[in-house]
């Protein structure tokens, strides 16, 4: 990586970045930008340039969004759309959560650790499976919300956790991958986590999606500046054999709130709580079953990837 927090070529492969179309602006809580992406054309690989790291992130998180975006405040939310979306993101985490790559079939209940673990709501849905949960975060708020949820939690990242080399059988990304600076340093230091055979089930946006194309500097998944890497289930591919990880499964999913944010910032241009944000829940209801249709053929909007360390495997 070069000075300034740019990377030079593609920390999937080695091969060159190329520059793309992306000048997004920071439109959930800053304004900030335009910020640029960068592309690998052989893993489908996507890097955010500037790549902002340490304190330089700091602003683009905090309460506005832990506590703000993602409710992980103790509080109840106040006024009838915070509360109409906290149920509608409810139902969408628990039919996300039911299917792969969390939903693994014949899988017993371990040890389960959520890298990234926001408010605990994955972590939650492991433990009614009858699943030992610890979760990660570098977020104060995310840590609480957890605790209180039931887990084990630690504040601060794969560098620091305080975990033993094979104590997890499963171990989650829930889009917090493209969150983290070095992805592929996090996938190793999970992989030594694992037990031999043991598994980590990733989810994140799907770079190389029609969405992406389609909504170009407002499609909702592009985050910048807070996410820093940009997969396709290509990079997913890649990035499991350089880790000598099996892929079980890499393939797209689909979610609802792709298409209503996106539409949402389309409208708006930015985050903007009130009629707006109720008028692009209803566009994008209205409109996610031949959206659904055209990802069944295109490929949706987020990518997925169940992996797993062979049995045989030395600890890396």
């Amino acid at each position: 990586m070069a000075a300034g927090g740019a990377f030079e070529a593609c920390p999937l492969c080695g091969r060159e970045l190329q520059p793309t179309r992306v000048r997004a602006f920071d439109r959930l809580i800053t304004g900030d930008g335009p910020f640029t992406v960068r592309e690998c054309r052989s893993c489908r690989f996507g890097v955010t340039d500037p790549q902002l790291r340490g304190g330089e992130l700091e602003r683009y998180y905090g309460a506005p969004y832990c506590e703000g975006f993602y409710d992980h405040a103790d509080a109840a939310p106040s006024g009838l759309l915070e509360r109409a979306r906290g149920r509608f993101r409810r139902r969408a985490a628990a039919r996300r959560f039911a299917r792969k790559p969390f939903a693994s079939p014949g899988l017993k209940p371990g040890r389960v650790l959520d890298v990234g673990c926001g408010s605990g709501e994955l972590l939650a849905h492991y433990a009614a499976l009858g699943w030992q949960t610890f979760g990660i975060d570098p977020a104060e708020s995310a840590v609480a919300a957890a605790a209180r949820a039931g887990a084990s939690v630690h504040l601060g990242t794969l560098d620091d956790q305080p975990w033993p080399a094979e104590r997890f059988e499963l171990i989650t990304f829930s889009h917090s991958l493209e969150h983290i600076p070095e992805p592929l340093d996090a996938l190793r230091s999970a992989r030594a986590l694992l037990v031999p055979g043991g598994l980590i089930a990733v989810t994140l946006p799907n770079w190389s999606c029609w969405q992406r194309h389609l909504f170009a500097n407002r499609w909702f998944h592009l985050d910048l500046p807070r996410h820093l890497q940009h997969f396709s289930p290509r990079a997913l591919a890649v990035a499991s054999t350089a880790l000598e990880l099996e892929a079980l499964d890499i393939a797209t999913s689909s979610t609802v709130i792709s298409v209503a944010y996106s539409l949402h910032y389309v409208i708006a241009g930015r985050w903007t709580p009130g009629w707006k944000l109720w008028l692009a829940y209803a566009l994008g209801a209205t409109a996610f079953p031949p959206v659904a249709a055209v990802n069944a053929l295109l490929g949706g909007d987020c990518c997925y990837a169940l992996l797993r360390r062979p049995a045989g495997a030395a600890t890396s």
